[in-house]
């Protein structure tokens, strides 16, 4: 069973358990495929979804890189032949970036912003 296979059958029992709670209040799971070339976003660099969202960010690079999603405090390690996920559900409010972390050069370097409506 893989990782997003695991995460979904607790996200369903949580549901079940919880008599479906999340989704009255208007929750979902919003996912978004990422890919980074060159140290750059290919396509929308900011993703949108709203507070309570259940939120799962995949990303492919093209080079290896550790990601930090400020605000939540979530890192994932990229690597061409390793895709990440960026998992978390959207309980804070605001405009959060998605740095590589590096050393030197570049460091703390936004290349994606995630921002979260009330």
């Amino acid at each position: 069973m893989t990782n997003s296979s695991r995460r979904r059958l607790i996200a369903w029992v949580a549901v079940a358990a919880f008599g479906g709670a999340s989704f009255a209040a208007g929750a979902s799971t919003q996912s978004f495929p990422v890919e980074i070339v060159g140290g750059r976003v290919k396509g929308n660099e900011t993703l949108k979804v709203r507070k309570g969202d259940q939120v799962e960010v995949n990303v492919t690079s093209d080079q290896p890189m550790m990601l930090h999603l400020h605000g939540y405090e979530i890192e994932a390690k990229v690597e061409p032949s390793a895709p990440a996920l960026l998992a978390f559900k959207a309980d804070l409010a605001g405009r959060f970036p998605v740095h590589v972390h590096t050393h030197g050069a570049g460091n703390h370097r936004a290349v994606l912003f995630i921002e979260v409506h009330p």
